[in-house]
C-alpha cells in the first residue's frame, strides 16, 4: 500500500501528495530464511527506471528499501513504532554499498547508523531490484516473528514518508 500521506510531519507532504493514494509498487516479492544465527531477506520488485546516484542532482531521489521488525508486541507498523515501542531494521539506498541500521518510535524519529554484521547485495536486471539482506543477528525478527518492508522508487521522487510499505505486520510461518 501506499504510505499515508495525511501522517506524514509537517505540511508539505500532506498537502502536495495528497492525491497519492495508490502505490507505486503494488507488489513486493519477499523471501525470509533463517542463516546461521541471523536471517536472509530477499526482496525482490519492479523498478523500470533504476535510480542509483542523484550527486549532481538535487531534485532527483535514489531507489532503496527497508525492512523492519517489532521490538514490542504492541509496536505500530505504519507509524514506524511508538515512543517505548520501537521498530528495528535496515535500510538499503542505491547510491551505499553498505546499508544502515535504523531505529524508530515514531513518526519523523528515524534514527540511523552503520550495519555491523549486515550485507546487502543488490542487483538491477530487466526492470526488477533484488536486494538481499543477510544478518549475523536480529533479535528483534527472532523474538517477535514479524516484519514490515518499505521500497522508494527515486524515478517517482519517493523518498522519506512517500513509499510503498507493506499492508501491516507481516508473521514469520
Amino acid at each position: 500500500m501506499s504510505a499515508p500521506t495525511a501522517m506524514q510531519p509537517g505540511g508539505y507532504v500532506p498537502v502536495a501528495y495528497a492525491d497519492r493514494a495508490a502505490p507505486l509498487t503494488p507488489t513486493v516479492e519477499i523471501a525470509i530464511e533463517p542463516a546461521g544465527q541471523g536471517w536472509r531477506v530477499a526482496l525482490r520488485w519492479d523498478c523500470p527506471e533504476p535510480v542509483r546516484d542523484i550527486a549532481t542532482e538535487t531534485d532527483r531521489f535514489v531507489d532503496a528499501c527497508a525492512i523492519f521488525a517489532p521490538t514490542d508486541p504492541e509496536s505500530p507498523w505504519v507509524t514506524m513504532g511508538a515512543p517505548g515501542q520501537a521498530v528495528q531494521g535496515y535500510l538499503w539506498r542505491a547510491d551505499r554499498r553498505e546499508p544502515w541500521q535504523v531505529r524508530a518510535e515514531g513518526l519523523g524519529t528515524m534514527q540511523r547508523s552503520l550495519a555491523a554484521g549486515v550485507q546487502a547485495d543488490a542487483s538491477w536486471d530487466t526492470g526488477r531490484w533484488q536486494v538481499v539482506f543477510t544478518t549475523a543477528d536480529w533479535p528483534a525478527l527472532a523474538n517477535q516473528r514479524r516484519f514490515a518492508c518499505a521500497v522508494w522508487r527515486g524515478a517517482a521522487k519517493e523518498r522519506a514518508g512517500l513509499k510503498s510499505v507493506s499492508p501491516g505486520w507481516l508473521d514469520l510461518e
